[in-house]
């Protein structure tokens, strides 16, 4: 790009409002063709805080939250309960693996080995190892891929409901992979222009995704995946910007500049550093962003789980607040250090390339549809979900041992779904109080319209519960809250 051209761009986006692409040939020593222009300026729209549709008409673009009515809402989780990968990024994934493996690579040989290298990379994940096997990109693409790409979706959604999603932004992909959260991020955009569009809501987007990535064969299948998205998905109502990853570990990283939205998607569990080596490493990333949302994404297993708590309660330290799913609704911080809280958001639709290396013998192996993830929002300005305080007339889960076989009133966090079965429903809850894990236990019989609400709360919603048992479960060195029929729980909004 010459000197001249952004000069005058940005002198006609300050002088004003609206202007065509064509008006700029007033201005040169050369005429362009608007397409020239447009293809020349779009790397710099951003920056710019321009907007030009595809009949290269511009105007400024101003920042501001993205419109989160209750319609709007219902409609994206319409969408999302049925989650599956959209067609065409499936066929993207389909042709990448069939290029690199071969046409019939779902069969004999070929197959054995994806197969077998799924298992290995499965083991190694789960041990929170970084030693994947050398077909890593494939059998990712294969069996994590698709949920982690759907999962995704559920925290955008929060974010949007949360007002922490605007017009303009600037996005950090950290650990990117093959690109799932960048693809996810766009696919969650188009699918809410689509709404905006269906209810007359005229939404213009300017969106910058940079990303950092330490494995460059993950890098060539990023920077593929996503231009050939973006190559035939433009949505004409928003200009993204897909720049190109950079190659280093996430720790040697240098901070990100002017960061909106800072992403460490099952990243965070590969680093054999201790949780605060992997704070600190969080925090040098974002201390270039004056106040960005940054989200930590982990597997639901034990020791990940677990571990991502930790590393929240360094990052508090160093003076992050978490915005969700966490509420310490007593003002105090808990410590994070035996706490397993997961979410869960049911199955995705098989896709077909993940069919095929399922195979008919024990295909439970090779498939991968269930969505339960372990995540932290944090902010640097304050910001919380959720206001609400208890107040005297509920007890501190802290102080459950004195009430052991008691009737009490507590104020909680539901910090899972159901972890028991259809006779027994079991809940964990949290106050911020206390370390020993405390569940809300209902027998199926004891189910009615008092209790309900217990059982219809949402990941990280609060309850108020009056009237509940306390009980001590020495085997697993927790305490349980009994709920019977009597026991009135109310949903705090």
């Amino acid at each position: 790009m010459t000197p001249e051209l952004l000069s005058l761009a940005k002198f006609l986006v300050s002088s004003r409002a609206e202007f065509a692409l064509s008006e700029m040939n007033q201005y040169l020593s050369r005429r362009y063709e608007e397409k020239d222009l447009y293809e020349t300026l779009k790397p710099h729209f951003f920056d710019l805080e321009l907007f030009c549709d595809t009949r290269y008409n511009c105007r400024k673009l101003i920042n501001r939250q993205l419109p989160a009515d209750e319609q709007v809402i219902h409609e994206l989780e319409e969408m999302l309960k049925a989650p599956w990968l959209p067609l065409y990024i499936e066929k993207l994934i389909d042709s990448y693996i069939e290029r690199s493996c071969g046409k019939d690579w779902h069969t004999g040989e070929t197959a054995r080995i994806l197969r077998e290298n799924i298992v290995k990379q499965k083991e190694e994940y789960w041990r929170g190892s970084s030693k994947y096997p050398k077909l890593r990109v494939i059998t990712y693409l294969l069996y994590h891929f698709p949920v982690y790409f759907c999962q995704f979706q559920y925290l955008l959604l929060d974010l949007l409901k949360g007002g922490l999603l605007t017009t303009k932004m600037s996005i950090v992909d950290v650990g990117s992979g093959p690109g799932t959260i960048t693809l996810s991020t766009i696919d969650f955009l188009h699918k809410l222009l689509s709404v905006y569009s269906k209810k007359g809501i005229d939404i213009k987007l300017n969106i910058k995704i940079d990303s950092i990535e330490k494995v460059q064969e993950n890098i060539d299948c990023y920077k593929e995946l996503t231009s050939l998205y973006l190559s035939k998905h433009q949505h004409e109502n928003a200009s993204i910007i897909v720049n190109k990853p950079v190659n280093s570990p996430l720790e040697k990283a240098q901070p990100v500049v002017g960061a909106d939205l800072i992403i460490f998607s099952n990243v965070l569990a590969e680093m054999s550093s201790p949780h605060a080596e992997r704070a600190r490493a969080v925090e040098k990333l974002s201390s270039g962003s004056l106040n960005p949302t940054v989200l930590l994404v982990e597997p639901a297993d034990l020791v990940n789980s677990k571990a991502l708590r930790i590393t929240q309660q360094a990052l508090m330290n160093r003076g992050f607040t978490v915005y969700s799913p966490c509420t310490f609704l007593w003002g105090a911080v808990c410590t994070g250090g035996d706490c397993w809280s997961f979410r869960e958001e049911g199955n995705i639709r098989v896709p077909d390339f993940m069919r095929k290396i399922a195979g008919n013998e024990e295909a439970y192996r090779y498939l991968n549809t269930d969505m339960k993830f372990t995540y932290a929002i944090l902010r640097k300005d304050g910001a919380v979900k959720q206001k609400y305080r208890a107040k005297g007339k509920f007890a501190r889960l802290s102080t459950l041992k004195k009430h052991l076989k008691k009737r009490i009133n507590v104020a909680v966090s539901v910090m899972s779904g159901n972890l028991g079965d259809e006779k027994t429903f079991v809940f964990k809850i949290c106050d911020g109080t206390t370390s020993v894990p405390c569940y809300a236990v209902i027998p199926a019989y004891h189910k009615n319209d008092n209790n309900k609400a217990l059982l219809e709360a949402n990941y990280g919603s609060i309850v108020e519960i009056f009237g509940a048992l306390v009980r001590e479960n020495e085997e697993f060195s927790s305490y349980n809250l009994l709920i019977n029929r009597n026991t009135i729980v109310e949903p705090v909004k």
